[in-house]
This record gives structure tokens, sequence and C-alpha cells, in this order.
């Protein structure tokens, strides 16, 4: 159920290094949270050429949010969120000000992936 949305100027990220991203957030969620890797779902959103802002001014800033289920460690969270990081910026080359990067938990309840309520973290 995790579901991440990049969303970046359009053309910032080649659609080459898109795959590479969606790559490799795969292999960090599955690494970090023990979710097989059929369950993680990558989007690219963009928007047209200035019409990013950061503090006010025009800027090609980027954001990388995930939906995932609740129940995860605070460790795990702060561990896959800062390979994220790593890996948005070294794939992408944005600067440090102008990436931000969001987990977003909702209840399994409230969620269904393959036609199934979704069961509670560490549940099978």
């Amino acid at each position: 159920m995790p579901l991440y949305t990049a969303v970046t100027e359009e053309g910032f990220v080649p659609e080459q290094t898109k795959a590479k991203i969606a790559r490799q957030i795969t292999q960090i969620h599955t690494s970090v949270m023990k979710v097989p890797s059929n369950f993680v779902r990558v989007v690219f959103l963009s928007y047209p050429k200035g019409s990013g802002y950061c503090a006010g001014k025009e800027a090609a800033t980027a954001a990388l949010n995930c939906v995932l289920r609740s129940g995860h460690t605070d460790a795990d969270k702060t561990e896959m969120l800062t390979q994220l990081w790593a890996m948005f910026q070294e794939l992408t080359g944005i600067p440090t000000d102008q990436l931000a990067i969001s987990l977003q938990e909702v209840p399994s309840s409230n969620a269904m992936e393959m036609g199934q309520i979704m069961q509670a973290v560490g549940q099978k």
C-alpha cells in the first residue's frame, strides 16, 4: 500500500532517472519496512516551469511524499527518510533547500490492496 508521489518541475528529472528512482524507492521501502515489492507504488507528477516556489521565490522545488500504513517504528521511519533523501538528492542533484520528503500514515483499516482491507503492520 505504500504510495510514493514525486513532484518535480517539468523536465527536471529525465525518464531514465525516474525509473532508477522508482527502483531505489522500492528497494529502500522493502528493505526497511519488510514488505513485498509489489506493494510499493511510485507516481511522478510534474508542474510547469515557473510554477514552483520556495520562500516566496521561484524555484525548481521538489517533494517526495509517501502514504503508508501506520504502525512502523520511529526508527524505521527515520531510517527510510534518511535513505530516501540521500538517494533522491544523488539521482537528481536537487539542492538541499529545494527538497521536502514526508510520510503520511493511515490506519490499516482505511486502506485496501489486492481487494483486501490491509492488515496491521506485523500481522500476516
